[in-house]
């Protein structure tokens, strides 16, 4: 792909908004997801809902909008493929709480909607840092700097349609195509909606929900909370998903060349030293991509110096890893393509300050 955007303002309409409100909003929000949900605070916070063998659900925002001596409530931001699956499962654990559910049609989604902004260029625009100052202290709309990964900068929800303007835009460098976003996530292995975190069958630290700021392991009964906890303390979290690069024996995908289909899904493969692809297990998986940038879950003792258990792992020097390309149910092959993954210094810094931390406990 393009170089990505070092400053912009991204529209995501892929995204869709729950309301909850009501006396027993935040007691009813604390028993489902994995984030502590306080009452008293106005913070908006990233969470996931798990089921009760501690898969993931849905990864989602909770966009808090209480103003002091007001009753407590909430947007809950998710992917917009599976906003009514969440509300027949929020209706379905409703009962007797005092709340009040309800969808935001897609109509008033286009005027509220919520978007991405950063700006790491390193030549910052003084009215443009005014501008959101302003944004973040207005009744115009909710913010948060996005907790997932350094860099990922400010998420916005716009609760009216003046929230954006000409001026902002222009400022921010808009940019309608959401494709910028997801490299964006791609680069700093993020995953996000239930392409990337399947429903039913992700676990919450492979997706790196704990290294997103996504769970609280100091609160109370939730569902999914037994494995979590238990994951926790034994302080093993043997796969996670990490950035790749995907890349040809000469290192890139060559200019003008069409793009290889790769299959969400695919086996990763280690190499022999001849090039060809070992028997045995797989090293991970390809989650997606964006070009030759793409997300996989991996083995982190297979594929990187990463140690997360006492014995150690098979990763050595010079190991090379790959994935087929094609479409297999069309009876299309067209090789292999190269896949190698990257362990930001952040991510290392996250995942031993919650090693420590379980450790210490």
């Amino acid at each position: 792909p393009s170089s990505p955007a070092s400053r912009a303002l991204v529209p995501l309409p892929h995204r869709r908004l729950l309301s909850l409100s009501g006396p027993d909003a935040p007691k009813f929000l604390q028993g489902l997801i994995t984030h502590n949900v306080d009452p008293s605070s106005t913070e908006s916070f990233y969470a996931a809902f798990l089921d009760a063998r501690g898969r993931c659900l849905w990864d989602v925002f909770v966009w808090v909008q209480t103003a002091p001596g007001e009753e407590w409530r909430c947007w809950i931001e998710v992917d917009g493929e599976e906003v009514d699956t969440l509300m027949k499962h929020l209706k379905r654990h409703k009962l007797r709480s005092k709340i009040l559910l309800g969808v935001v049609d897609a109509e008033r989604m286009s005027p509220m909607g919520v978007w991405a902004c950063w700006d790491d260029s390193g030549d910052h625009n003084p009215k443009a840092d005014s501008w959101l100052r302003k944004l973040q202290d207005s009744s115009r709309a909710l913010s948060l700097m996005d907790p997932r990964a350094e860099s990922m900068g400010m998420r916005i929800l716009a609760l009216d349609p003046s929230t954006f303007n000409n001026t902002a835009h222009d400022l921010l460098e808009f940019l309608p195509d959401t494709r910028q976003y997801h490299l964006r996530r791609y680069l700093l292995g993020i995953p996000e909606g239930p392409v990337e975190i399947p429903r039913e069958s992700a676990l919450p630290m492979e997706c790196n929900i704990d290294l997103s700021n996504g769970i609280d392991f100091r609160k109370g009964c939730y569902v999914g909370q037994e494995l979590t906890i238990r994951t926790k303390h034994t302080g093993v979290v043997r796969k996670r998903i990490l950035p790749v690069q995907l890349y040809s024996e000469n290192e890139t995908i060559p200019e003008g060349q069409k793009a290889p289909v790769i299959l969400a899904g695919a086996e990763i493969k280690q190499l022999d030293e001849s090039g060809s692809v070992k028997k045995g297990r797989s090293a991970g998986k390809l989650i997606g991509n964006v070009g030759n940038v793409g997300l996989a879950l991996c083995r982190l003792e297979m594929m990187t110096d990463m140690r997360v258990s006492a014995e150690g792992g098979s990763w050595k020097p010079g190991m090379e890893f790959s994935v087929k390309t094609g479409d297999e149910k069309n009876g299309v092959n067209d090789g292999l393509l190269k896949v190698r993954p990257f362990v930001s210094e952040w991510f290392k810094e996250r995942e031993r300050a919650l090693w420590e931390k379980g450790r210490a406990k």
